[in-house]
């Protein structure tokens, strides 16, 4: 059975598998690493737990779990204000079959929604590193295959020469 939960403290051990289990998607342009200069594996991870630590120091901020009977799957944070969500950090593990086909099913989809509802979230955007990177690819799909449970709108949001963002609105 799939669950989410808020959490309010990492454990250092599932970060670092999540993390290491997603590197490869981040450094495929999900993350822009490539703004922080030449970092090493280790350098990457330890940036990236920085931005979910602000997420839980933050009076707005959201860090939550899914999970199953085997452990953690995913690992995300955002900012919620009212009741929408901006979801900017996640990590995503595959479950015992060695698959994220997770992501796809009713399952999960339901076990969200049951969530959202749980902590008061009606909208959310995914706030992904730029068009065709792993996590937009992911939501096209999402989006193509109607489990996202939503509309979705796409904004694309120059930041700098360095990085454009792609924020995914549902509703």
């Amino acid at each position: 059975m799939i669950t989410f939960e808020t959490i309010t403290v990492i454990d250092e051990g599932e970060f670092d598998r999540l993390f290491f289990a997603s590197l490869r998607y981040l450094d495929g342009g999900s993350y822009p690493f490539w703004v922080c200069g030449q970092l090493i594996d280790t350098q990457k991870r330890d940036h990236y737990r920085e931005a979910y630590l602000r997420m839980l120091q933050h009076s707005d901020g959201a860090v939550w779990r899914v999970s199953d009977e085997s452990g953690a799957l995913m690992l995300n944070a955002g900012m919620k204000n009212g009741s929408a969500l901006n979801w900017c950090c996640s990590l995503i593990g595959v479950n015992t079959a060695g698959s994220r086909s997770y992501l796809y099913s009713d399952e999960y989809r339901n076990a969200r929604d049951a969530y959202w509802q749980e902590i008061g979230v009606t909208t959310w955007m995914l706030e992904t590193a730029g068009p065709n990177t792993p996590v937009h690819q992911h939501v096209k799909r999402r989006i193509t295959s109607n489990t996202l449970g939503g509309s979705a709108v796409e904004t694309v949001r120059p930041i700098n020469d360095d990085i454009t963002l792609l924020d995914i609105a549902i509703s």
